[in-house]
């Protein structure tokens, strides 16, 4: 076997792949290997030409280029792919909202009548208003209003304050027990839609704020509300010193 045969022989050897056969498989090392070896080898009476090897270094160049461009494509390609994949999640997340009521991390409450990208982050629109999507705590159900201070739409551009004491299910719908109180401490329990809650309201939210409350005998209070207690039993918060529980809200300003 001669020189030069024995050069490919170890070239190919050495970067063989499974994957690839042929001049596949040949790197540019593998071609600078082989120039090597033919010069070295070459018939002293008829050297290579100048021209020949000229060639030779152009094509190794050339291969070289197509590698490094192949894979700067697959690059981006990869990039590109892991893009659409980001984007469609995304937007699949988004989409998922829209047509369920939701609370924002301020309390308030609002159907999804939207949702898009901007950006590169997701938003979905409440109420002509929209908001990322990170500001959604919770996806609401009846379910999840009981046992809860809401503030509610109650007709006329009129809210009004009430715990929500059950679900009651009307004809394959859905309504929540309605519970207010009035300043003299009666209590009256309605039906309305879950859809009508505008604010879920916490002790968190009624703390520092300007608060009207109503004793379980009757006696009003108004005052800044202050968080008396968080766990261990109903909560409850303090207002001009006295100790009432959140049904016995009756009216808050929340600015």
């Amino acid at each position: 076997m001669s020189a030069i045969s024995s050069g490919l022989t170890a070239a190919a050897s050495k970067t063989a792949d499974p994957g690839k056969t042929g001049f596949n498989s040949l790197t540019a090392n593998d071609f600078l290997t082989l120039l090597i070896a033919q010069l070295k080898n070459q018939d002293p009476t008829e050297p290579t030409k100048n021209a020949e090897i000229l060639n030779q270094l152009a094509t190794m160049q050339g291969l070289t280029s197509n590698l490094e461009l192949s894979d700067t494509l697959k690059q981006v390609a990869s990039s590109l792919a892991k893009s659409d994949a980001d984007f469609g999640q995304k937007l699949s997340v988004g989409a998922s909202y829209i047509g369920q009521t939701v609370t924002l991390d301020d309390s308030s409450v609002g159907i999804v009548d939207r949702a898009f990208l901007s950006g590169g982050e997701t938003f979905v629109g409440i109420n002509g208003t929209d908001f990322p999507i990170s500001r959604v705590v919770s996806v609401n159900s009846a379910q999840s209003y009981v046992g809860q201070l809401v503030a509610a739409d109650i007709g006329n551009g009129a809210t009004e304050l009430g715990t929500v004491r059950g679900v009651v299910n009307r004809n394959g719908k859905d309504s929540l027990l309605f519970e207010t109180v009035d300043n003299s401490g009666a209590v009256t329990t309605s039906e309305i839609d879950a859809a009508s809650v505008k604010n879920v309201l916490s002790l968190q939210q009624l703390e520092g704020k300007q608060v009207q409350a109503v004793t379980t005998d009757g006696q009003p209070l108004n005052g800044i509300g202050i968080v008396a207690s968080e766990d261990g039993g109903a909560p409850q918060l303090l207002v001009q010193g006295v100790a009432v529980t959140l049904d016995r809200i009756v009216g808050i300003a929340l600015n």
